[in-house]
């Protein structure tokens, strides 16, 4: 029986086909898409296994044009819905539009987040403080929680109650004190992986000035 070739331009979604490879290599599927950006071929396929409740499941395999020698036609099906599987469900506009506006306002807030003008040091102080309380920022300064601000270089003497709460103003100094000391505890440990780096760069650099050094006599002798 003659086989069914034919060019990429030509192949209909839900046609089983085989794709010939050009590294000698060949797979099967059902077309489920093509994309025409990068013109990648979709193909799925019921896995030889089904669990229990995955009977919905497919194995998908993504296949560059630029990789397929040939395309050979397997089944034309008739009608693609026999083939592809069970169509999505209806989409809840109102939900995606609260993910959406969700999203945009997660945006929002890590853009708040970020300062341009502080130090480094600064803005991983208000990471910190802003994983467990509202921060914003006035300019270089913290604001937490509209109670307390917090000046650089952003110590805990730096810290001035904002409404005369001093509870709250020790228990936001204490809170600084713990980012300040994990700060610096990653800061060392930074630092040492950087200067542990260095030393074993040194060493190799040294090992491969003394195999050059050994060898060189060698060359010479021959």
């Amino acid at each position: 029986m003659e086989e069914d070739v034919v060019s990429l331009d030509a192949v209909e979604l839900g046609w089983r086909v085989k794709l010939e490879l050009i590294e000698e290599d060949s797979c099967e599927g059902f077309v489920f898409t093509i994309d025409p950006v990068t013109s990648t071929i979709v193909l799925f396929n019921k896995p030889a296994e089904v669990r229990p409740g995955q009977e919905e499941a497919y194995d998908v395999t993504l296949v560059p044009s630029h990789a397929v020698e040939r395309i050979i036609v397997l089944d034309r099906v008739g009608d693609e819905r026999l083939a592809l599987p069970s169509p999505l469900p209806p989409i809840d506009e109102k939900r995606m539009a609260k993910r959406e506006q969700e999203a945009f306002e997660a945006m929002e807030r890590a853009m708040a987040a970020l300062n341009p003008d502080a130090t480094p040091e600064g803005q991983a102080i208000f990471d910190g403080l802003d994983k467990t309380m509202d921060c914003t920022w006035v300019d270089t300064s913290i604001n937490v929680l509209d109670q307390v601000k917090i000046d650089p270089p952003y110590g805990v003497d730096d810290c001035h109650s904002l409404d005369g709460n001093q509870n709250s103003l020790q228990r936001i100094q204490k809170v600084l004190t713990g980012i300040k000391k994990r700060i610096a505890k990653q800061q060392r440990e930074r630092l040492e992986e950087e200067q542990q780096l260095l030393l074993q760069q040194q060493h190799q650099k040294h090992q491969q000035e003394d195999q050059h050094e050994q060898q060189e006599p060698q060359k010479q002798q021959e």
